[in-house]
């Protein structure tokens, strides 16, 4: 038996996938598109470009952009504006048109339109708040990771959600207008928070996992009931090199309980996702409850917390028994990655020596069970075994409890209770050993004749 089989199934669990496929950073996001609250009016507090006070050019300007304000029809302000832009494109209140458009344009759910509106308002002003912030709150929604300008398109949302912030760290109170009214609508938290969101979200996919996390936290202290945050954030600490594991469960296990209190729709994927990693970090289900329990009514998580690793073998010295606790090891965590291990592993030659526990050649002759302990905990216990060979040589049925072999196979099933144990299928067992087995029976045979 040549000793490359079993180390070309160990070099398989190197490459095993850790990362539940619903933790990549995909693009796939955990909400649905709603409203930004925007002001009241269709047409939002004039703001002027740097240096410069806005000013009407003529009482027919000033007229055109009352009337499409005063409009309480959509679609019929949507016309007017785009008269207004067509008749004066050279207004001091050119980007607050656009802002009007884009705001009519979401009242009707034309997602696509309001954002084309905004992009032109911060063409003609820069630093337009409303239309950073309506770009920074579509972007993680609208952002399609297969598109052919991908990576341009997350290079200017991360341009734009910083940009924003700037702007609204720096925005004063312009003359004439109360703090309460400024407040109400500039709403600094809530936009800092879709800054923070975008920002973040670009981080991710571009997969600068440590700049994600940093947006995402701050995103997490102006809205900590926000279900997409703790969603990218779990994501961003499972991809972080070193992965933050316990930070990641925590974050989901947070936005799955979001989730649940208000009803989403994406609830039972957040807990699927959730559990995934929780059972890849710590072998199984248990404790899932109680940590999903304890995020539901703290954002923080405990200092204390953590999720334990399920016991690995240590190494022994010895190839072929180290090769089987790897492959058991990285079958027992249990969930998504057990699955994913295990597709990786079915089909795929390998090579050990062991004990024979028992035979059972009472079947079909071109199947006998051969049952072998590979294991210190199996060997000397008739009964328990490690692995089942499906052997179609005759000279099989000659074997005897605590024969030693050598065989290979493919791996071609595998159960965890009462104990760990692998089935191969079209093994072939030393021949050598199988004549030596043969010629023991039959001399046994002869001695009874005597």
């Amino acid at each position: 038996m040549k000793k490359t089989t079993v180390l070309f199934s160990m070099m398989l669990l190197a490459g095993f996938v850790c990362l539940p496929n619903s933790m990549r950073a995909t693009g796939r996001l955990e909400g649905r598109l709603a409203l930004l609250p925007v002001t009241a009016s269709p047409a939002p507090m004039p703001a002027a470009p740097q240096g410069k006070t806005p000013q009407w050019k003529s009482r027919a300007e000033y007229d055109a952009f009352q009337a499409f304000v005063k409009e309480s029809d959509a679609q019929k302000r949507v016309s007017l504006i785009q008269d207004f832009i067509k008749k004066y494109s050279d207004s001091d209140f050119l980007a607050n048109a656009y802002v009007a458009e884009m705001q009519s344009y979401v009242q009707i759910n034309q997602t696509n339109n309001a954002i084309a509106s905004a992009n032109k308002a911060l063409a003609a002003d820069p630093n337009n708040l409303d239309a950073l912030s309506y770009l920074s709150f579509t972007f993680p929604y609208t952002f399609k990771p297969s598109a052919a300008n991908a990576a341009q398109e997350l290079s200017t949302a991360g341009k734009n959600a910083e940009h924003g912030m700037e702007v609204l760290q720096t925005l004063q109170k312009p003359a004439g207008v109360s703090e309460e009214q400024f407040e109400k609508y500039v709403q600094p938290k809530t936009k800092r928070a879709v800054f923070n969101i975008a920002a973040g979200y670009a981080a991710l996919m571009q997969k600068n996992y440590t700049q994600a996390i940093k947006f995402l936290e701050a995103a997490s202290q102006d809205q900590p009931e926000n279900v997409l945050i703790y969603s990218f954030l779990g994501q961003a600490y499972y991809n972080e090199s070193p992965r933050e594991v316990n930070k990641a469960i925590w974050s989901l296990a947070r936005a799955a309980t979001l989730a649940e209190a208000g009803h989403s729709q994406n609830a039972a994927e957040l807990k699927k996702s959730f559990s995934q990693v929780y059972e890849a970090q710590h072998g199984s289900d248990a404790g899932e409850e109680s940590v999903l329990t304890a995020a539901k009514t703290s954002d923080g998580m405990p200092a204390s917390f953590n999720v334990a690793p399920p016991p690995q073998h240590a190494a022994t010295g010895d190839t072929y028994l180290d090769g089987f606790y790897k492959i058991e090891d990285a079958l027992m965590v249990g969930g998504d990655t057990a699955e994913q291990n295990w597709s990786q592993l079915k089909g795929q030659p390998l090579g050990l020596v062991g004990h024979v526990d028992s035979v059972d050649a009472s079947g079909d002759p071109k199947n006998i069970l051969v049952r072998v302990d590979i294991t210190p905990d199996s060997q000397g216990k008739s009964g328990t075994y490690d692995i089942v060979l499906q052997d179609a040589q005759p000279n099989a049925k000659y074997l005897q409890p605590g024969d030693p072999l050598r065989f290979q196979g493919n791996i071609a099933a595998y159960t965890t209770t009462p104990n760990f144990t692998l089935t191969l299928s079209d093994v072939k067992i030393d021949e050598a050993v199988l004549k030596a087995a043969q010629e023991k029976a039959a001399a046994a045979t002869q001695k009874k004749k005597r």
